[in-house]
């Protein structure tokens, strides 16, 4: 990757720090098989804090276009990707929280996991795709456009069968 940022987790979010920058889509080896092509550019901000219990805090938004795949017809489809995450740094040797202690809008991460700034745009990125994206129905190429007798309930034909 030619953008090679790295940063300390801890002392980036204890200063308060914000980073910003792009990353081009054929930067981020992880995601070309779900790519209909690898155009494109993904903006993030990294911004720093500590949390109310004094815990150092990763506020990280994602955004971009992609061209998908579409699962229905194989075509080409472009999605907007906007993802934000806040990340909850542990410091090496603390325990993770209790699950009943957990912040539901956050995650907890090893502090030493979260260093090479592509590699979390790159994460922030997959987790922020869909499952299996597809067109809306009026403009993908494979619904087919039935006439309006052959949409007949397979029950209707069942029920003439049985009348014979």
């Amino acid at each position: 990757m030619s953008e090679q940022a790295q940063i300390d987790g801890l002392k980036f979010a204890r200063e308060g720090r914000r980073l910003q920058g792009v990353l081009a889509v054929r930067e981020l080896p992880r995601l070309q098989d779900l790519l209909a092509d690898s155009s494109g550019k993904i903006d993030y901000t990294f911004a720093g804090s500590v949390n109310g219990r004094g815990k150092p805090v990763l506020d990280i938004d994602v955004s971009g276009s992609l061209a998908l795949v579409c699962q229905r017809c194989l075509g080409r489809m472009e999605y907007e990707l906007r993802r934000s995450a806040r990340l909850i740094l542990i410091e090496g040797g603390q325990p993770l929280p209790d699950v009943a202690d957990e912040d539901p809008n956050a995650e907890n991460i090893a502090a030493g996991d979260v260093s090479d700034v592509a590699d979390i745009v790159e994460q922030e990125v997959l987790l922020g795709l869909p499952i299996a994206p597809t067109h809306p129905d009026e403009k993908c190429d494979a619904r087919p456009e039935l006439p309006r007798d052959e949409l007949r309930s397979p029950f209707a034909e069942l029920s003439k069968l049985k009348k014979r």
